[in-house]
């Protein structure tokens, strides 16, 4: 079977053009989050593997969820029913995200410290980061203790290592060459 993330691009597609043009990608970002939670119970999936209920019941139930009575949020539920692909809606959530962030210039961080940061510092930290990036970066912080002190910053596929941990790891690659 094909990848569950690149099952779900031309939903995604599809999804945000919609969007757009109605003006609603807050409406779809928000909905998306939602099902992608619920997509990822365990319940879920024994909702979708119950023979005893129809498609339209579980969509009914999935959209139920949802706060909208937006109806192409509806159809798109009909649409990865019938193609057996519910599934795929933390994906489609995820690459949804993504072409937001894109479109409106802005990306997330996470941050992870050895320490505890307080809200100044993180947005002095955010302030940084979109001046180096060039976008909007907002952080997310995660205590990990196990750098020993410092941080390390994720955003997307870069990240930046200025943690205890980091540099004794860099530095034992050194001596070991």
């Amino acid at each position: 079977m094909a990848n569950q993330t690149s099952l779900a691009h031309p939903y995604v597609n599809a999804i945000f053009e919609l969007a757009q043009s109605g003006n609603t990608v807050d409406d779809w970002l928000s909905n998306l989050r939602l099902l992608s939670q619920v997509a990822q119970s365990k319940e879920f999936n024994n909702l979708i593997g119950n023979p005893n209920l129809s498609g339209e019941e579980v969509v009914d139930i999935t959209y139920g969820f949802t706060s909208q009575t937006q109806q192409e949020l509806r159809n798109l539920l009909f649409l990865l029913c019938d193609n057996d692909r519910l599934q795929v809606l933390p994906d489609i959530y995820v690459l949804f995200e993504q072409k937001v962030e894109q479109e409106r210039n802005m990306a997330k961080a996470l941050v992870q410290s050895a320490f505890s940061i307080n809200d100044s510092d993180k947005k002095k930290l955010e302030q940084k980061l979109t001046a180096k990036f060039g976008k909007t970066i907002t952080a997310t912080v995660e205590v990990c203790p196990e750098l020993i002190g410092g941080i390390r910053v994720l955003i997307n596929d870069t990240v930046i290592d200025a943690s205890v941990k980091g540099s004794l790891a860099k530095l034992a690659a050194q001596l070991i060459s």
